[in-house]
């Protein structure tokens, strides 16, 4: 049976319903500190207030004291507390996942300032899909350090689902990705590389060095298949399935070169991939491209980012690319 230590909730007058949020708001923006957002992360992971206390280095009153405090400032408990400690209430992992999102940018901003304070001209921040990174980004930058040495740019990769909200609210700079469906009035997508499907397959399946091969020559073969979040994947099920409704398929699903590139070793395996991605391929020593026609396109590759707001070491890395 879960019992609270107090009731915050009746340590403040309820505000106006109509004037909640931005009182709770401005209580978090006099009387919250950082520190208070650590602790709530560490309480989080190891769910006891003595563990917490000593991973931030805190004593445990002190840790209990600032928890109060919180609970205090809001009007709510964040936590449960039972027998083997503590478990965040739904109003504790709302507030959580915010911390952890505020707590990862300062971590990020104070890379970018310590490569500021070593003599970084310039910083960027970029979101970039694993397609984009190897066949533009990367080359890219490449040329971008030869030119401009002294520079700061973070670069994380995931897909363009996550990346590209981050961008809309400035988390990031720009996103290298394929061409959305749909952008904000105010953000433009600039195309820098076509692409197209193909399939891969190691140098000892059966059919690697045929020309000319129809979908229907791989009845006999397992599919590794491409998750949700790969542009592939439509065309997975609009092209291959279509032809053979029962293809078998390696058991997992990944966004990951190097499981696709495991699994793609067994001699009956294959996988459908966007030809953006080869360069990360093993191709010549253990892969093969089969010689396969797809009808169906690949949305170009290229960078998302704010038609008035694009930071100006952005524009010399386009600029590199057109020469």
């Amino acid at each position: 049976m879960t019992t609270s230590l107090h009731s915050p909730a009746d340590d403040l007058p309820d505000p106006p319903s109509q004037a909640e949020g931005s009182v709770l708001f401005a209580r978090l923006l006099k009387h919250a500190r950082l520190r208070q957002l650590q602790l709530l992360v560490a309480l989080q992971q190891s769910g006891s207030v003595v563990q917490a206390a000593a991973l931030l280095h805190m004593s445990q009153s002190a840790a209990t004291q600032s928890l109060a405090e919180m609970e205090r400032i809001l009007g709510i408990n964040l936590f449960d507390r039972h027998a083997r400690g503590l478990r965040p209430t739904l109003a504790g992992h709302t507030l959580i996942d915010t911390a952890r999102g505020i707590l990862a940018a300062l971590e990020e901003s104070a890379e970018s300032l310590a490569a500021i304070r070593r003599g970084a001209q310039a910083a960027l921040r970029i979101g970039t899909t694993p397609a984009a990174s190897l066949s533009v980004l990367s080359p890219l930058l490449a040329q971008l350090y030869e030119r401009h040495a002294q520079l700061h740019i973070d670069v994380h990769e995931d897909t363009s689902a996550r990346l590209l909200p981050q961008l809309f609210k400035g988390s990031v700079d720009a996103v290298f990705c394929r061409k959305p469906a749909l952008l904000p009035a105010s953000f433009v997508f600039k195309a820098l590389l076509e692409d197209k499907p193909v399939v891969i397959a190691s140098e000892e399946h059966p059919l690697a060095g045929r020309p000319d091969l129809g979908l229907a020559a791989f009845k006999d073969s397992r599919w590794v298949f491409p998750t949700a979040q790969l542009a592939v994947r439509d065309i997975f099920e609009r092209e291959v399935l279509a032809i053979l409704p029962d293809a078998l398929r390696v058991p997992i699903s990944t966004v990951s070169l190097a499981v696709f590139s495991s699994f793609l070793r067994k001699p009956d395996a294959v996988a459908l991939m966007p030809q953006s991605v080869l360069p990360g391929m093993p191709l010549g020593s253990t892969l093969c491209q089969l010689s396969v026609r797809l009808d169906s396109p690949l949305a170009p590759l290229g960078v998302v980012f704010h038609k008035e707001q694009a930071p100006a070491l952005l524009g010399q890395m386009l600029r590199l690319w057109r020469r």
